[in-house]
């Protein structure tokens, strides 16, 4: 007579639910870093425009 599978208590069912999530999201990034790493191509940024860089101007006061 085979033994019958014993039930997972909640807290076992918790922490394995949490170790699949746990792999499932350390395979997420793996696979996002290595899709990454090749789709990135270094450009020359766009010279910054002087006139956007300016020192505020003082306000007038009494």
């Amino acid at each position: 007579m085979a033994q019958e599978k014993k039930r997972l208590s909640k807290n076992a069912k918790a922490a394995l639910k949490i170790l699949n999530d746990s792999k499932l999201l350390a395979n997420a990034k793996a696979s996002d870093e290595a899709n990454a790493a090749l789709d990135f191509k270094p450009t020359d940024a766009p010279p910054k425009l002087s006139n956007a860089i300016k020192p505020r101007p003082d306000k007038k006061r009494g």
